[in-house]
């Protein structure tokens, strides 16, 4: 029995799952209360996105054998961190190092959990107590690598990565996380060597592949400026985040009311609000603009998922018609009308891009059906225009289109910012 748990072991460190799964299965036959066991076959299972529950039930069986034991606990720990049930992880791992407070792997999983919460720092003790204990573990360094970005110190980061990689050149998510320190550090070349380096030694690493699309996309200009948005905001407590974007759009409403009261002053502000709603559409929208480019690039029109493809079939066609719709104004002479028509189909590229954003299936068709919502206010607004032969009902609903953009953009927000429990 002692052999066959060393041999489930190695094969679980080598990462062949199937076959520590069928020894770990052997074991529990003859003895299904083999806590150890049972640990294992939790860590084994967990790496398939679809056993995820049956990982924890595995898991939550080992501790209720033996809660003395470490290595149960640490395995639910574990399975509550890729679950995303951030705080139920940290409970559990917290009660694994006060049964062995010398686990590098425990430590690990603590940073993680304090990542995923964005205490960065409380992230970053922990890896450095994982490391004075194993200075070589491979998961503390990485997860170091990430958060020293994550605080700013974008130089130690890159450093940590570069001397992580020199202890393990061989390991897909130290390449990663190398790729992913040079990438905010504006290195996007180096970073696209890192992360395909990462997915040659292992092409389902995700870090890795939205890596390279970033890296990618980054050699436009206008994408660069957004992605460099996007590193500065994510700096930020989550909720602080929602806070400054509502509070510079409560700042542009004010911009707006200004100008309508002092027109003097509407050749300086008009600008600004000009700018900041192309801005805001651009961060909402560039992600799958350029991928609709990267189709066309020879390695990138690989990495992008069914996800980012149909974002990209359906937010160029909007991109197309909003272009059309001014144009067509122009040619016939009707400027306001097509600037109008121009600006729903821009409007409506937003609702689109925050639905395929979501990474959890229900949020994505919670936001699919609230845009076919959106985007059928105007077209009843065209309507009653029609029938009543004036511009007010149309008018009207362009109002509420706009608000319900502003609506779509703080709730995808607030759900961004909550994970995922699965």
């Amino acid at each position: 029995m002692s052999n066959q748990y060393e041999r489930a072991q190695l094969l679980l460190t080598q990462r062949r799952y199937d076959l520590a799964e069928r020894e770990l299965r052997s074991m529990l036959a003859v003895e299904p209360n083999d806590a150890p066991s049972l640990a294992l076959l939790a860590l084994c299972i967990l790496h398939d996105p679809e056993r995820m529950t049956e990982a924890t039930n595995a898991a939550q069986r080992g501790v209720a054998v033996a809660p003395d034991e470490s290595l149960n606990h640490y395995a639910l720990a574990a399975c509550y961190l890729r679950r995303n049930r951030n705080e139920e992880a940290e409970a559990a791992i917290q009660v694994s190092l006060m049964l062995d407070p010398h686990d590098a792997d425990a430590f690990a999983v603590l940073a993680q959990a304090n990542f995923a919460r964005q205490r960065y720092q409380d992230a970053l003790v922990a890896t450095d107590q994982g490391l004075a204990i194993d200075p070589e573990h491979g998961d503390c360094s990485n997860v170091r690598t990430i958060t020293l970005e994550r605080l700013g110190r974008g130089i130690e980061a890159v450093a940590a990565s570069v001397q992580r990689l020199k202890q393990d050149p061989r390991d897909p998510m130290a390449h990663a996380a190398h790729g992913h320190t040079l990438l905010n550090a504006g290195q996007y070349q180096d970073a696209q060597v890192a992360f395909r380096e990462a997915l040659r030694l292992d092409p389902h690493n995700e870090m890795a592949r939205m890596g390279l699309i970033t890296a990618l996309n980054n050699r436009s200009f206008l994408f660069r400026m957004v992605h460099k948005f996007y590193v500065s905001l994510s700096r930020l407590n989550s909720k602080v985040a929602v806070l400054l974007i509502i509070g510079v759009w409560l700042l542009m409403q004010v911009l707006t009311s200004v100008q309508e009261q002092v027109p003097a002053l509407r050749p300086l502000i008009f600008p600004i609000v000009i700018l900041y709603v192309l801005f805001v559409v651009l961060t909402w929208i560039a992600n799958p603009l350029f991928n609709t480019f990267l189709r066309f690039h020879p390695f990138g029109q690989h990495l992008l998922d069914r996800s980012q493809r149909w974002a990209s079939n359906l937010i160029a066609p909007c991109l197309l018609l909003s272009g059309c719709s001014v144009l067509i104004g122009l040619v016939f002479s009707d400027l306001l009308m097509g600037i109008l028509a121009g600006a729903y189909w821009l409007g409506l590229a937003i609702p689109i891009a925050c639905a395929f954003g979501m990474e959890d299936r229900k949020r994505r068709w919670l936001l699919g059906i609230a845009t076919v919502v959106i985007a059928l206010l105007p077209v009843g607004g065209t309507l009653i225009s029609i029938r009543q032969d004036s511009m007010a009902p149309v008018i009207a609903s362009l109002h509420w289109f706009a608000y319900a953009l502003l609506a779509v953009q703080i709730g995808s927000n607030l759900l961004a910012i909550r994970p995922v429990r699965k």
